[in-house]
């Protein structure tokens, strides 16, 4: 269906876009062909200190409140709301909904022993996926284990979507992808019979309840749907409109999430990779724990220079970074290591390494990482054709470039780096009957940018690649919990 046609054949409706990311909270008003009418933002913070890292739902809760209010000022009047949150950021909640404690975020390393407990349990089925930190199962042992006595006063233990979902219509949900996560009821008796702490398991697209009275009021008082979604990096996969065998999507802000589809479930024995349902294809799954977060770490502590200024260097650079090696581990590594103690370094200098070659070696370690998730990917079968580029980081002509000659595959940039704004879109006017599936929101609402193919010289990359991996074999022992 081409925009046109789409436009014709559907009323015009308005969804509420709610997208809780690590750095900000975003609520952005999507017409159902695409248009933006109104955007809110405003940051969140994040406390981080050795393992901790930690936001205050109580922010969360106000800043909410304080964007729907501006919404209703603005005179929207919503058909739906739906909202995704990032991975992780688990709440505990009593049994009147009171916050018990800060959300725990994804980059947390207190539940790493729980969670080496779990995957023992789970090595040899290779049917479910790799457990990781961000699992709602780790997050309960550790607040058994650390916070005994919020653990006896939880009613509900709500990851950031859910959390989100149950502040605007007080029901408890647990998104469709996260409940993947529960390895398929194989560990139940950890949950000790409190499985339901995670809330109610819903669909793609499900209207799980109105916005509550209170929250509506900001509206004229409408009955407002809320819509199912799922966490952030996942509704952006949903608005990507990758379809077809070997289409892949880089999403890279704060951290990079790599999928690819494939025509089948693809199982990787040592779980360096997974696989999860994606409209009726499946989506084979890699991660960076660092890319953006990483890259600014960089330039304000070691670089010292604004990034217009990093780039031009780095351009002036030939790829090598002159013998410099980058490992963005600052936050441990995921995809293929999934090390949670790995840690990242700069390897190869020399009394005449300046920041010029160092700021070549950040770029070319985001690079070098997310082909190393490429490779694995491919020992396994799954077949790259293309990259779409969304996130933050695609707003970089400079590293969109060295993304096509690293992989050496065509990359396109989609036009709104906001995906998981449009993913929710998508999810929700289709779920309203706005279109026939998702596949065709997606087509009606994301618009594609720039693109980007591989030059020439992209061979000056497969030594310093080389040297990458030899780097990460070289210290992967060092890797180890202090």
């Amino acid at each position: 269906m081409n925009r046109s046609a789409a436009k014709a054949a559907t009323r015009r409706l308005t969804i509420l876009a709610v997208d809780l990311g690590t750095q900000s909270l975003r609520v952005t008003a999507v017409a159902s062909d695409g248009e933006v009418v109104w955007r809110w933002s405003r940051p969140v913070s994040t406390r981080t200190a050795g393992d901790v890292s930690e936001q205050d739902c109580a922010d969360w809760a106000d800043l909410l409140d304080t964007a729907l209010a501006e919404a209703g000022r603005a005179g929207l009047r919503p058909d739906a709301v739906a909202a995704a949150g990032p991975l992780a950021g688990w709440v505990p909640l009593d049994g009147q909904g009171e916050i018990l404690g800060p959300a725990v975020m994804y980059f947390d390393g207190r539940s790493a022993e729980d969670l080496a407990a779990i995957a023992a349990r789970v090595a040899d089925r290779a049917e479910l996926p790799r457990p990781t930190i961000a699992d709602p199962l780790p997050q309960l042992l550790r607040l058994r284990r650390q916070t005994p006595q919020i653990a006896a006063r939880t009613r509900l233990l709500l990851d950031a979507t859910g959390w989100l979902v149950f502040r605007l219509t007080g029901v408890a949900t647990l998104d469709p992808y996260t409940a993947i996560r529960l390895y398929g009821g194989a560990l139940d008796d950890l949950a000790a019979g409190h499985s339901s702490l995670f809330g109610r398991p819903v669909t793609l697209g499900e209207t799980v309840g109105v916005l509550r009275p209170e929250l509506a009021q900001r509206f004229g008082g409408a009955s407002i749907p809320v819509i199912a979604a799922t966490f952030d990096s996942k509704c952006a996969y949903v608005a990507s409109g990758i379809a077809r065998e070997g289409e892949a999507l880089d999403i890279s802000g704060t951290v990079t999430s790599f999928g690819v589809m494939a025509p089948r479930s693809v199982a990787d024995p040592a779980k360096r990779i997974y696989s999860v349902p994606l409209d009726g294809n499946w989506l084979v799954r890699g991660s960076m724990g660092g890319t953006g977060s990483v890259l600014e770490w960089a330039r304000a502590t070691v670089l010292g220079v604004d990034f217009a200024a990093m780039e031009e260097e780095i351009a002036a650079t030939p790829p090598g970074a002159g013998g410099v090696t980058f490992l963005p581990f600052h936050s441990g590594a995921r995809s293929p290591l999934w090390n949670p103690h790995a840690r990242g370094a700069f390897l190869g200098l020399s009394l005449d390494t300046g920041r010029p070659a160092l700021a070549r070696a950040v770029y070319e370690g985001l690079c070098f990482g997310l082909r190393h998730i490429a490779e694995t990917m491919a020992e396994r079968g799954v077949v790259l054709r293309n990259v779409r580029l969304a996130g933050g980081l695609a707003r970089s002509d400079l590293l969109s470039a060295m993304k096509s000659d690293i992989l050496g595959r065509p990359v396109f940039r989609l036009a709104d780096h906001e995906l998981t704004t449009l993913g929710l879109a998508v999810i929700a006017a289709t779920a309203l009957g706005a279109y026939r599936s998702r596949a065709a929101a997606s087509e009606a609402i994301v618009r594609t940018g720039d693109s980007f193919d591989p030059a020439g010289d992209a061979f000056r990359y497969e030594a310093p690649y080389r040297r990458y991996l030899a780097a990460v074999s070289a210290l992967a022992p060092t890797f180890a919990s202090a």
